[in-house]
């Protein structure tokens, strides 16, 4: 929802209708997960994907005789295997199913309230009631903050103890929700700002992380050299980089030396970083961490690191090499979605 929110509340806004697809249940292999979205103009135009190819044709097919029709929603199911697949084109072996709602003008209060709650950095969701005996789906903007009566007590204590980041179903005694959280993009923290900091910083805002610079050289670390980044931070020295991180942040070291590496490492073993990298052959890592277990790390702190750093796909130039990093941390972030999702398909009796 958080990448078509914005096309979302403008459309509203000038007192257009839309469709919005979404994914709320899926199995197999599917060409994208639980919670992928798009909306759907009257001409056809889309933004956001949920798939691409021939689902999204159809997709769009159905948008047009929901707006020339005087039903609210669809939901349509999708086998991606044989052969069901070969009229899509998509032979992913999975299945998906659909809910499409049409999204009027008077339906901008919701959006606009989630909107709000993003850009003031709170954690809201996006609930959907889904249809049963006829029932039109109902949408809730969800916030910790905001007081919701029209939600089971239950319900809204479970939602306060963790809305978590990946998109779950929620099921009631009464009713299945749809838990859409709108968390901010994980941080990726990229410690050094030579070529490989500056590539995989602008391959990891690509990917749609936000980025923080940190550097001692402000001739390096800089706005004209990194355009697209959240911050760009310019420390006296490597050993005061950070304090606390979470486990949706990502530590990347690619400082211009194994004494600055080792300084980092230090730090981020101390927090709760979900992800940490350093960059160097493994000759160099063994130094470092020999160095460290003179400060009193152990083993069971290395193995949180992730060193050579990257996935290893022969890389060499500095973009080669951000392209496996970055490669690395998505892969790390879809795993994690991935976990969260199955371990939250969750039941309230």
């Amino acid at each position: 929802m958080r990448e078509i929110l914005d096309s979302l509340v403008s459309e509203l806004k000038q007192q257009q209708t839309v469709v919005i697809a979404v994914i709320i249940r899926s199995a197999g292999s599917a060409p994208r997960t639980l919670g992928a979205r798009m909306l759907v103009r009257k001409d056809g135009s889309v933004d956001g994907t949920i798939g691409g190819g021939a689902l999204e044709g159809k997709c769009i097919q159905k948008a047009r005789d929901i707006f020339l029709s005087s039903a609210h929603y669809l939901e349509v199911d999708y086998s991606l295997s044989s052969p069901d697949a070969a009229e899509l084109g998509m032979v992913c072996g999975g299945s998906v199913s659909l809910l499409m709602q049409k999204i009027e003008p008077d339906m901008l209060e919701t959006f606009v309230s989630l909107q709000a709650d993003c850009r003031q950095g709170k954690h809201p969701a996006l609930l959907t009631i889904l249809p049963q005996n006829g029932n039109s789906p109902h949408l809730i903007p969800f916030c910790e903050s905001r007081k919701i009566t029209s939600l089971d007590e239950k319900i809204v204590t479970t939602l306060n103890r963790d809305i978590g980041r990946a998109p779950y179903l929620l099921h009631t005694e009464k009713s299945e929700i749809f838990v859409e959280p709108l968390a901010s993009p994980s941080v990726v923290f990229v410690i050094g700002a030579g070529h490989v900091g500056y590539a995989t910083a602008k391959l990891a805002a690509f990917a749609d992380f936000e980025v923080v610079v940190i550097d001692d050289r402000d001739e390096f670390a800089n706005a004209d050299r990194f355009e697209n980044v959240k911050e760009i931070k310019i420390v006296e020295c490597f050993s005061h980089c950070f304090s606390e991180l979470s486990d949706d942040d990502y530590v990347v070291i690619v400082t211009r030396g194994h004494l600055h590496d080792k300084d980092v490492l230090a730090q981020a073993l101390k927090t709760k970083a979900g992800y940490i990298g350093m960059i160097g052959s493994t000759k160099k890592r063994n130094f470092v961490y020999q160095s460290l277990v003179e400060e009193g790390f152990s083993q069971n702190d290395f193995n949180r690191v992730s060193s050579p750093i990257g996935l290893d796909i022969g890389a060499d130039t500095p973009h080669e090499i951000a392209l496996s990093i970055v490669s690395e941390l998505v892969k790390t972030r879809s795993k994690k979605r991935v976990e969260a999702a199955t371990k939250r398909h969750s039941y309230l009796r």
